[in-house]
């Protein structure tokens, strides 16, 4: 079967018609494909097909034939299709599995799925980090050579964003072991492909332009997925977000514009990766002295929950509307889910109110933030108060501990009046049990009573103060009688 307008065209109408509703067309094109497949080079032509940018709707079944194609056709041989030089070949192998392996993205996780993934990973991860590597040997060499030939070098950057795909795509619901194990070698490349420019493509006109645009977008893709399923592992995830930290304040932060990559951004990573974890309760629990220096003393830099939002803030250098829509929807949903059911959900509460504090922007000159996320006092009034008038004073303590935190970092927002109501509130919570909440709580009151107007008055006087000393004095000497408290 030789490559012509003809085949092109053949091809063509009979993938389409295999989408036919009606039988009889249907039935045509599968016994027109059925005996084409007999004759030579069938494969490489539905191959060929691939790379027809006029048959994007096509590839799916395309690929699909060219899979059972080559179930029933094609003898293993020792020398492997992707061992070739030809990169019309190999970009048409790997156009093939990309489309095969895009239903790790779309369909529903399943123990049926993750076989069919184990299967795939088993056959085809070590193939294909081979052709990423050997590619981007290829690359070197042909960036680094006096004559580059511009065809050449974008059937290998073709190529290499494809890999990039396929990466994605075996990596979209779970990190594989593989993958783990080697991912230093695929972030090299990663690297190197967010940094370095490909003058002679870009040169080259608008195909060699948007191609040199699609390898890092490719990439970026590849690097949500690391960062949205190594959960479990803290150091790998730390470095995937920081590495996409770094993307969106470079030149490449166009590749964040994207709603559908915010939205991912937003869901897979910043969410679980700032929601508590059971370590983290462990260590509010048994170590409030660390909690509080990791917590409070900013001395949690590379630690996932604050790493996630330094995220954002780098997007939101160039995005910040389309980031305050999305974080406001996400804890938007956080809330309406703790509203549901607050004992189970207490999690989600906490989070919105980590992302609020975590994402606010301290002034400069002073101690002062600002936040232009949310309107501070009606996020104050609906979800904070609710916390520090709540008179059980041990339960769900994290989250006590957040909103006297809350109310500690955004205190100048916070009116005299209705701060004044809620001092003898935050006054109760120094007879917490909890190291960390009594502690909050008298930071909380030492930093109010500190608060100056805009002349550099104090906002709070002794008249003021006098109100509650006695109470004051009475339950901050009580704390220090607590457990672990003595000289806190």
């Amino acid at each position: 079967m030789e490559w012509n307008p003809e085949t092109l065209h053949f091809l063509s109408q009979c993938f389409l018609n295999t989408l036919s509703p009606d039988h009889d067309p249907r039935r045509r094109a599968e016994a027109a494909l059925s005996e084409a497949a007999n004759r030579p080079n069938y494969a490489l032509a539905v191959l060929r097909l691939f790379a027809e940018p006029s048959v994007h709707d096509l590839r799916q079944s395309a690929a699909v034939n060219f899979k059972n194609h080559l179930k029933a056709h094609w003898a293993p041989k020792p020398n492997d299709p992707l061992q070739a030089n030809d990169y019309v070949s190999v970009n048409g192998v790997l156009t093939a599995i990309n489309s095969l392996f895009e239903k790790f993205r779309y369909q529903f996780k399943t123990n049926e799925l993750l076989l069919d993934l184990k299967y795939c990973l088993d056959s085809f991860a070590k193939a294909l980090l081979e052709v990423f590597k050997r590619t981007a040997g290829f690359i070197d060499q042909a960036v680094g050579s006096r004559a580059v030939d511009v065809s050449v070098l974008k059937s290998y950057i073709e190529s290499q964003r494809l890999c990039c795909r396929i990466f994605y795509s075996l990596n979209f619901m779970e990190l594989p072991e593989f993958f783990e194990d080697r991912m230093d070698e695929w972030m090299i490349e990663f690297n190197k492909y967010l940094t370095v420019k490909y003058s002679a493509l870009e040169d080259s006109g608008n195909d060699g332009l948007a191609l040199v645009d699609e390898l890092p977008a490719a990439v970026l893709w590849g690097l949500l997925a690391v960062a949205s399923n190594s959960s479990s592992r803290e150091k790998l995830t730390v470095t995937a977000i920081k590495f996409l930290t770094t993307v969106s304040m470079s030149v490449h932060h166009t590749l964040f514009a994207r709603d559908d990559i915010l939205q991912q951004i937003c869901q897979s990573i910043v969410i679980p990766n700032v929601m508590l974890r059971d370590e983290d309760e462990e260590l509010f629990e048994m170590n409030y002295v660390e909690f509080i220096r990791r917590d409070i003393e900013g001395s949690d830099l590379d630690t996932r929950r604050r790493i996630a939002c330094e995220l954002l803030r780098g997007i939101a250098m160039d995005y910040r509307e389309k980031v305050t829509e999305k974080v406001s929807a996400q804890m938007q949903s956080l809330l309406t889910s703790f509203a549901g059911n607050p004992v189970m959900n207490w999690k989600h509460k906490d989070c919105a109110i980590y992302l609020v504090v975590a994402l606010a922007m301290k002034k400069a000159g002073g101690s002062s933030v600002s936040t232009d996320l949310f309107d501070v006092e009606s996020f104050f009034g609906s979800v904070i108060v609710p916390e520090l008038q709540n008179k059980d004073l041990d339960g769900f303590p994290m989250l006590k501990a957040g909103a006297l935190k809350f109310f500690t970092m955004f205190r100048n927002h916070i009116s005299k009046p209705i701060a004044m109501a809620l001092l003898p509130e935050v006054v109760h919570f120094l007879g917490s049990d909890s190291n960390v909440v009594h502690s909050y709580a008298a930071s909380c009151i030492e930093k109010l009573l500190l608060v100056k107007d805009e002349r550099g008055r104090a906002r709070y006087t002794a008249a003021d103060v006098s109100l509650f000393l006695l109470a004051l004095m009475t339950s901050l000497f009580t704390a220090l009688q607590k457990p672990e408290s003595e000289e806190n």
